[in-house]
Parts: structure tokens; sequence; C-alpha cells
């Protein structure tokens, strides 16, 4: 049986994670991660910077692109990005649809 990763974070939204804090923590390849961050699922304090730092929010993001790699049998991480961001943006839709029905009284 294959031995899961169960490092828990606590979601800080001042602390910040290098790209190998964040590989041992996802599991990702460090080249992962740069295609999340050039297709837009994933991004660093400061895409410019010469070492990328990311947030709590980032290191849950590239877990769940891990996770539907994997869910999906997806072999191209391009792929893996637009599902995320086809995920992170249905969750905001979901928020925003929430937010609009507890304005008008609608459930």
């Amino acid at each position: 049986m294959a031995r899961e990763s169960a490092d828990a974070l606590f979601i800080d939204e001042q602390t910040r994670y290098s790209v190998t804090e964040v590989v041992r923590l996802t599991g990702l390849a460090a080249g992962e991660l740069t295609v999340l961050v050039e297709c837009g699922a994933l991004a660093p304090d400061n895409p410019a910077a010469p070492q990328w730092l990311f947030s709590a929010w980032s290191i849950d993001v590239a877990r769940r692109a891990s996770a539907l790699r994997e869910e999906f049998a997806l072999d191209d991480l391009h792929a893996v990005a637009i599902v995320v961001r086809f995920e992170q943006r249905m969750r905001a839709l979901e928020r925003e649809i929430a937010a609009l029905r507890a304005r008008s009284g609608l459930r």
C-alpha cells in the first residue's frame, strides 16, 4: 500500500513558501510548478522575482492540481492547469450565487 503524505497545512496568509517547500508539500516537481504558473493556475507573489514565493492558498491549489491529475489520469500538465482554472472559476461563481441568494432572501 502506498504511503500518502499527510502534511497538514495551517492556512496562514502571512507565511510564504519557496519552490523547494512547495515541491515537498505537494509532490509536484519544480518543472510542473512552472507549467502551472505559466498556465495561470498557480500564482507566486511576484512572478518576476528570481525566486518565487507562494502563499498557503497556492499550496492548496498545487495539491488539488496533483490530485486532479491522478483522479483523471491526465498526463499533460497543461490539461491539469485548465481543469484547475475551471474548478477555480466554478467555485467563484458558486460563492457569487450564494451571496446573491443571501441578499435576495432566496435559498
